[in-house]
C-alpha cells in the first residue's frame, strides 16, 4: 500500500494531500481489488475531481485577492455581497473564524475583515500547497490569520482545532459536505456531530453546497435535503438562502 501511496504522489496536484485521504481512496471497494495501475490511475482521477482540480497555474502563482478569480469554488463568488450576506443572517461580535475545508478562502481576509471586524481567522486545508500560500499572504500583509494542513475525517484534528480558537466562533463549512461523503459514507455527519458537541451559545455555523455542478448542467438541490434535514435535527436551524449557486444553512447548537 505504501507504494502505490507514494505512486499517487508523484503527480505533483497530490504531492500536498494527507497521507490518510490517499489511502481511504485506494481502499475504495471498487478500487482496491483492481491490479496496482488501476488503482493508482483511478484514485488519481477521484483525487483530482475533489482536490487536484483547484491546482491550476494561475492558483498556484497566486500573491494575492485576485487569485480568487482564477479558483474554480471562489470565482463565482462577489465576496463583498458574500461576506455582507452572512453578516445580515449572523450579526457580529466573533472572536474568530473557523474555516473548514477553507480552499482559498483566505485570500479574502481583507472583505472579511471588513464585515466582522479584525478577528483570528483560522482556515483548516487538506492540500499543502493552498495552505503555504496563503500562509505567506497573510505574513505579507501582516493579516491575523493562518490556514493549517491537515485531514477533516480525522477527529481528534478536528476538536483540537477547534479548541485553537477562541469563542465566541463563527465557523463555515462551504462546498465541502460532498467530499467527505464521496471519502467516507456518513463522516460529514460525524463530523458535523463533533463539531456541535463542541459549540458554546453564541457559535455559529454556516455551511454551504453547490446547487449546481461545475459545469452548471446539473441541479443538486433534491440531493441536499438530507443535509438540511440532518441539521434540524440536531442543530437549532435558524436560517436558509441561497446566493451563487450554493445554499447555506446557518445553524446553532442545540
Amino acid at each position: 500500500m505504501n507504494e502505490l501511496l507514494i505512486k499517487v504522489k508523484e503527480k505533483r496536484e497530490f504531492s500536498g494531500l494527507p497521507d490518510s485521504v490517499i489511502l481511504r481512496v485506494l481502499n475504495f471497494k471498487q478500487i482496491k481489488n483492481k491490479v496496482d495501475s488501476e488503482k493508482i490511475k483511478m484514485a488519481r482521477s477521484f483525487l483530482r475531481k475533489y482536490f487536484g482540480v483547484f491546482l491550476t497555474n494561475k492558483v498556484m502563482k497566486g500573491t494575492d485577492e485576485s487569485v480568487l478569480n482564477n479558483h474554480i469554488s471562489s470565482k463565482k463568488r462577489d465576496y463583498e455581497l458574500f461576506y455582507s450576506k452572512i453578516g445580515s443572517v449572523v450579526g457580529n461580535g466573533f472572536s474568530s473564524i473557523i474555516d473548514f475545508g477553507c480552499g482559498m478562502n483566505g485570500f479574502s481576509y481583507s472583505v472579511m475583515k471588513k464585515e466582522f471586524g479584525k478577528i483570528k481567522y483560522l482556515g483548516i486545508e487538506a492540500t499543502k500547497q493552498l495552505c503555504e500560500l496563503q500562509n505567506n499572504f497573510f505574513k505579507k500583509n501582516n493579516f491575523n490569520g493562518e490556514v493549517v494542513w491537515g485531514d477533516l475525517l480525522e477527529q481528534e484534528f478536528v476538536k483540537n482545532t477547534i479548541k485553537m480558537t477562541d469563542t465566541p466562533r463563527l465557523i463555515f463549512l462551504f462546498q465541502t459536505i460532498d467530499a467527505m461523503e464521496n471519502i467516507e459514507p456518513n463522516s460529514s455527519k460525524s463530523f458535523l456531530l463533533n463539531i456541535e458537541k463542541m459549540m458554546g451559545d453564541k457559535d455559529v455555523l454556516v455551511i454551504s453546497n453547490s446547487t449546481k455542478s461545475i459545469s452548471g448542467k446539473n441541479n443538486f438541490k433534491i440531493q441536499r435535503r438530507w443535509l438540511e434535514n440532518f441539521i434540524d435535527d440536531n442543530f437549532k436551524l435558524v436560517n436558509m438562502f441561497e446566493l451563487f449557486d450554493e445554499m447555506f444553512l446557518v445553524a446553532k447548537h442545540i
